[in-house]
């Protein structure tokens, strides 16, 4: 599956920017912050470890389709509250129950 967006380290965060964005190019960030794409690598580790913009994650999740973390947690439910089992959640825990033919 092609991504649409990469992430690219600017102006201390970690921001994500359209994949057709060439070394060189100008454009926006998905928070909107305007970049020109370096000729050059970004930094590597440690250098390179800039903490992610909050708004260009939401942003990257929305347009891939991926659910926020706080969208994961709510749809499990909260910690200790029963939810409906999903087929992942299938097993059997009696053995009686197993077809051995």
């Amino acid at each position: 599956m092609a991504r649409r967006f990469r992430w690219l380290p600017h102006d201390g965060g970690r921001h994500a920017v359209p994949v057709e964005l060439v070394a060189g190019a100008d454009g926006a960030t998905l928070c909107g912050l305007a970049v020109t794409v370096p000729s050059t690598s970004p930094p590597r580790h440690p250098h390179g470890c800039w903490p992610t913009c909050p708004a260009c994650d939401t942003a990257w999740r929305r347009a891939e389709g991926i659910p926020l973390p706080s969208e994961r947690r709510r749809a499990s439910g909260p910690p200790g509250r029963a939810r409906a089992a999903t087929a992942f959640d299938v097993h059997i825990t009696d053995r009686s129950e197993v077809d051995e033919s």
